[in-house]
């Protein structure tokens, strides 16, 4: 034989023969074989492998062939002298050969798989196992390529030993190749063991994602085999979503992360949100919907966040799609083109001529795009900008600079001419200054060059204004009014987008250190300096209690409403309800975190009413109507209203670790209602929550003097209807009212209010 560059060359043209005629596969792989066993030099076993990987892949060449020629042929031998070189001759492997080896061995195993169920031969399913074994031992080592390929042929190993639906059990050649079709009592394929090994491959496979591995390519291809194991066999699809939804691909994203790794983990994190969108839309009923969605948005959110350079920003830029362009842009790339030609083509040309009195921006701009003159360059920090432009002056077209630079020369000329002082010079520089280059009769008719200048010549100067041609202040007509319905959509629109800045800028505080601001302290100071969350707090709490009436307003839509002295103007759209609804719903949210937003909303609330009710009292003062002093609930109204609605909210949701929320809130809000002790006391009938309905009361009782009284009553409810809590309560109440303890027990028969008196009478009537 010739070189083995000519065999490469000889066996190439028998490649080609099958390519175009997949018919003779059969005869050319067993004539090919000797030729590219594992004694012959390099580049031929490279060629065989190839060939081989590329045959019993190609989706033409028929799987009954393929059988067929597998077990008439030494194609297992091959592949195993190709996988055991080392092992069986001591000679070293080639990357190359192996790894097509592995290719092909995938491809064939379901094969095998079958014609050994069918056959029972012994001998070649022996063969697929050393096979087997040797491919398994390089999924933990080796080059990453032949890693990717065994990881691969592990995927085949699982859905072959793994039972799949049978859809006519009396045509097997029909159905997937499955562990479903293999009888119970087989002599060579052993049922239980087979299933055993595929579960063990399965953990093995899952391992990747369960050590939260860093190699960027192994996890994509664990990833991609997973998805067909998930696709066609449902039985174990539930086990593989469950160990990519605990997967944390963003391992490696940190501040000081290098290039490599943030590709990495872009990959990685795109190609499991893939997997997951890809089994959802496969299976939309699955049981683990919900939870795929909400990993999937995290995952989302979290790789915005995670690699965001442009801090000044107001919103991270909308993520790019996993799967490639979507409609949208799709649609747009399309509609760039015109019969060829594309819009860059039909774009106006850039004007030489700029009026007098231009800046230095308008003069160097060159383009019309009203996004690309409105980008103040300043936004881009100056080390960028150093290393941007020299690229991009090297990259500039000459033709086009130098077209750039006569538009500019051409402006500059403009300018420094002089402006014409009367008509007939206007018409001149219209017409022509050289009457020798210039023939107006070329372009009009005779005789209608002397009517344009006798007009011109009738016009009053530029500096003169006549008493007929004084022009007034130009005034734009009113908006047409709102309706009801218009008022209430801009409504919603507004406050969606402010509460969405809102919980941006909560989930901004969640992942970066908070920084101390310089906060001013007196009562004159602002109540917001910064654009920062504290201000949309501010804002909205304002815009909610003062929003709805004027204190000085005397107009009739003021009203008195059962004498109650609140100054109320009643508007047709109610803005200020759905700000308080939409605050009310954004604090139940996340209740524990956004306690001091409910504070400061009730704080203003209480400071509204008060203003209210003050200027009404001033009123009738003023008219001389003179009526008995309302109690504090109607002097706030709203803040009364408001107050018991949050607590009816907040109460279920309260547990034993939440006194210190409880506790806060009722210490700072300014006042508390009558209403707030009954719904207090009925928090007490958990008994779980006894001990945090006493500690909130004695709270109140011993650094809230104004509801001292009130908090007492409570306190003595408690200890009197309620048998868990009556301990705990009677403790504390038999420091401040101990008279009520004492007659309390002797109405039951106790004895003396504390512990040690009721041992006492205990011991003295148990003789």
């Amino acid at each position: 034989m010739g070189s083995p560059a000519d065999v490469v060359k000889q066996l190439s043209s028998a490649r080609d023969i099958c390519l175009r005629d997949p018919s003779i596969y059969p005869q050319v792989i067993p004539g090919v074989l000797p030729v590219v066993g594992s004694a012959t030099p390099v580049e031929q076993r490279r060629w065989g492998a190839d060939f081989l990987a590329e045959a019993f892949a190609s989706p033409v060449f028929s799987a009954e062939q393929k059988e067929k020629v597998i077990g008439s042929s030494s194609v297992m031998s091959t592949l195993k002298s190709y996988l055991c070189r080392k092992l069986e001759l001591g000679h070293e492997e080639d990357p190359a050969v192996v790894k097509s080896a592995v290719q092909c061995a995938a491809s064939v195993y379901p094969l095998v798989f079958r014609h050994v169920m069918n056959t029972s031969d012994e001998e070649m399913w022996g063969t697929m196992g050393a096979i087997k074994s040797s491919i398994l031992r390089r999924m933990d080592a080796g080059p990453a390529g032949v890693q990717i390929c065994c990881v691969k042929f592990a995927a085949i190993v699982v859905q072959v030993q793994t039972a799949g639906l049978v859809a006519d059990p009396r045509r097997q050649e029909q159905n997937e190749i499955s562990l479903a079709l293999v009888p119970s009592e087989h002599s060579v394929l052993k049922v239980g063991n087979l299933e055993a090994e595929a579960s063990g491959l399965l953990d093995r496979l899952m391992f990747v994602l369960q050590e939260n591995s860093v190699d960027a390519l192994l996890v994509t291809a664990t990833l991609n085999a997973l998805a067909t194991i998930v696709q066609r066999r449902p039985s174990v699809g539930s086990k593989i979503l469950g160990t990519v939804l605990n997967f944390n691909p963003l391992k490696l994203a940190s501040g000081t992360a290098s290039g490599k790794d943030k590709v990495a983990v872009r990959s990685m994190t795109r190609t499991t949100m893939s997997f997951l969108l890809n089994a959802m839309k496969r299976n939309p009923q699955n049981n683990l919907a919900g939870r795929i969605m909400q990993h999937v948005d995290r995952l989302r959110a979290l790789l915005a966040q995670a690699f965001t350079e442009t801090k000044q920003l107001k919103r991270p830029a909308p993520d790019e799609p996993t799967d490639g362009l979507d409609d949208v842009k799709r649609q747009r790339i399309e509609g760039a083109t015109v019969n060829g030609t594309s819009n860059a083509q039909h774009a106006p040309p850039i004007p030489t001529y700029i009026p007098p009195g231009s800046t230095l921006a308008q003069l160097f701009t060159l383009s019309n795009d009203r996004a690309v003159t409105s980008f103040h360059v300043e936004q881009i920090p100056l080390p960028y900008v150093a290393q941007l432009v020299p690229p991009l002056l090297a990259s500039i077209d000459p033709a086009k600079f130098v077209a750039a630079t006569k538009i500019i020369s051409e402006r500059l000329l403009n300018l420094s001419r002089p402006r014409p002082t009367d008509a007939r010079s206007v018409a001149r520089g219209l017409l022509g200054d050289d009457e020798d280059d210039y023939d107006p009769a070329s372009v009009f008719q005779e005789g209608d060059v002397e009517q344009v200048m006798n007009r011109l010549d009738q016009m009053p100067p530029e500096d003169i204004a006549g008493p007929g041609i004084a022009i007034g202040p130009f005034k734009l007509p009113a908006p047409p009014p709102m309706d009801d319905f218009e008022k209430e959509e801009y409504t919603k629109t507004a406050l969606v987008r402010v509460f969405s800045t809102l919980r941006d800028l909560d989930e901004e505080a969640k992942t970066k250190p908070a920084k101390k601001a310089e906060i001013s302290k007196g009562f004159a100071r602002a109540a917001s300096t910064a654009h920062d969350r504290d201000h949309w707090i501010t804002l909205l709490t304002r815009i909610a209690t003062r929003a709805p009436f004027g204190l000085t307003d005397d107009s009739p839509n003021a009203k008195q409403e059962n004498g109650d002295r609140s100054l109320i103007k009643v508007p047709p759209h109610n803005l200020s309800s759905r700000i308080r609804e939409t605050l009310l719903s954004y604090i139940m949210e996340d209740f524990r975190r956004r306690i001091n937003v409910a504070i400061a909303w009730l704080s203003e609330e209480w400071y509204c009413d008060m203003l209210a009710y003050r200027a009404a009292l001033h009123s009738e003062a003023a008219n001389g109507n003179g009526n008995a002093t309302p109690s504090p609930e109607e002097q706030t109204p709203t803040y009364t209203a408001l107050t018991l609605r949050l607590l009816d909210s907040l109460i279920p949701y309260l547990d034993t670790k939440d006194n210190k929320i409880l506790i806060r809130l009722l210490s700072e809000i300014p006042s508390l209602p009558a209403g707030v002790f009954p719904r207090i006391e009925r928090v007490a009938d958990d008994p779980e929550r006894v001990g945090l309905v006493v500690q909130a009361l004695l709270y109140l009782v011993m650094f809230r003097p104004p509801v001292r009284e009130l908090a007492l009553n409570a306190l003595e409810g408690l200890w009197r209807n309620n048998e868990d809590a009556r301990a705990l309560a009677g403790k504390h109440l038999g420091k401040w009212r101990p008279e009520v303890v004492a007659k309390g027990l002797e109405e039951m028969g106790k004895g003396e209010p504390n512990g040690e008196g009721e041992r006492e009478v205990k011991s003295e009537e148990a003789p």
